[in-house]
């Protein structure tokens, strides 16, 4: 069997993409606190939830990326 190896730079890479995730679910709780008038603390009382987010934020965008990559594939091997 062949071994799968993943690169330094792909591993950096997918961690920039979860943190950019992770700031985003931040961004849409802080503005969802101002848009409600809420008190700040909600800023780490609702954490676990902004953490839940992320995954499926992030997780979308691997699946988007996957998609776009074999449809991608498929048009240049036609060509």
């Amino acid at each position: 069997m062949k071994d799968i190896v993943i690169t330094a730079k792909r591993i950096k890479k997918e961690f920039a993409t979860f943190i950019i995730c992770l700031l985003v679910c931040i961004l849409a709780n802080v503005g969802a606190i101002l848009y409600y008038n809420s008190e700040w603390i909600e800023l780490l009382t609702s954490l676990h939830y902004v953490l839940i987010a992320t995954i499926f934020v992030y997780l979308s965008a691997v699946v988007i990326r996957l998609l776009y990559n074999i449809v991608k594939s498929r048009l240049t091997k036609n060509n």
